[in-house]
């Protein structure tokens, strides 16, 4: 079986997408995978290290809101990218492509749809959101099978052919990692502390890891949590570390990037992050308690509409960006992990709505998919 997937620019499109193919490589040995993005994209940096992944990069760019001359080049670049595009499909002749959302998703899945008109090619899209993407919403008509995330997603696409609600990929190690005792060593923390574990995404988030400075005083004078921080691009890892002890700052740990961030869950009490897709899937898989301030930047607000669905579950708490810069952030955080029978029921509403087996649920409606187009 050859299986074309694409998408990509930001880990919440990405990393869903090497969960799938993770999951095709154990289950199917015989299959080949290939993998449609661009060089500046999150791809570029990761598919390195799979060399059992061939990737065809593209020019693509994404629309941005008020950016005139931008989007002017990104519609510009489509011509390029179909061109690219096509000639990877010959290259590679794919069985399945797979559209993980996001521009780079575009040409690919819309011209893999026109050629399965003639030529034994099946087209699948995958919603990571509870509202859908401007790219999904497009292709939708025209694949043979839309999948997604929330149930609440359908109402996104009245034109698809077939849905089916398979929750959001994951990799595995957020479900195999343990609260072990070398799982806090790692990251320089005390086993005998609750962990609040805050983190902003792929590209990190400027506003959490402001407002951790700023309560670094408050999260100071508690004995019993700590914070481990997860700054991104946000942050100078090692200025803020030194303002940390400069101001006498202990039981906070400050890491630019952690390579293996299902031990950073394994480990959390409590997660304060923004409420991208796979965020939550990683939380809601791994039954976590969360502090969610959704990015305001989001297309369509979609940030918030992920968090309306965990909070209406209540397996979260939901504070807007604004209120933690101008309120503070430490005495809602110390007032969460001090309830630890809240805490508790929070996280059980978490893993009451993860779906764990996601994946296996994509891999069953894809290959459901090829064995209907051999017969």
């Amino acid at each position: 079986m050859r299986v074309l997937i694409a998408g990509g620019g930001t880990g919440g499109h990405f990393y869903p997408a090497l969960a799938v193919m993770e999951e095709f490589s154990q289950r199917e040995p015989g299959a080949r995978l290939a993998y449609i993005g661009t060089h500046h994209g999150i791809e570029g940096r990761i598919l390195p290290s799979y060399p059992w992944i061939r990737f065809f990069p593209i020019h693509a760019r994404g629309l941005e809101r008020g950016n005139l001359w931008q989007n002017l080049y990104a519609i510009a670049l489509l011509s390029l990218a179909f061109l690219e595009t096509f000639i990877a499909i010959v290259r590679f002749r794919p069985q399945i492509i797979i559209g993980m959302g996001g521009y780079a998703s575009f040409p690919v899945v819309l011209l893999g749809s026109l050629l399965g008109r003639v030529i034994p090619i099946r087209t699948v899209i995958h919603e990571q959101n509870a509202i859908a993407g401007l790219t999904n919403r497009i292709l939708a008509p025209f694949v043979d099978k839309v999948l997604v995330s929330y149930s609440q997603s359908k109402a996104s696409f009245p034109r698809a052919r077939r849905i089916a609600v398979t929750g959001n990929p994951i990799r595995k190690e957020f479900l195999l990692a343990k609260r072990t005792a070398e799982a806090y060593q790692q990251f320089d923390l005390d086993p005998d502390k609750q962990t609040v574990l805050v983190f902003g995404g792929s590209h990190g988030s400027a506003a959490l890891t402001t407002a951790i400075i700023r309560a670094k005083g408050s999260i100071a004078k508690s004995e019993s949590m700590q914070v481990l921080l997860v700054t991104g691009k946000s942050g100078e890892e090692r200025a803020i570390r030194e303002e940390f002890n400069r101001a006498g700052v202990h039981n906070i740990v400050v890491r630019q990037y952690i390579e293996r961030m299902g031990e950073a869950f394994a480990v959390a009490d409590l997660v304060v992050s923004r409420a991208g897709a796979t965020t939550l899937a990683e939380i809601t898989s791994c039954g976590k308690p969360a502090l969610l301030v959704p990015w305001g930047g989001a297309a369509g607000g979609h940030q918030w509409e992920n968090a309306r669905v965990l909070r209406e579950e209540k397996a979260c708490a939901l504070v807007n960006e604004a209120d933690i810069l101008e309120h503070g952030l430490a005495e809602l955080i110390c007032q969460m992990v001090g309830d630890r029978e809240a805490l508790t029921r929070m996280a059980h509403n978490s893993m009451r709505m993860g779906k764990r087996q996601a994946t296996t649920l994509i891999l069953g409606e894809i290959m459901t998919l090829v064995e209907g187009a051999r017969t």
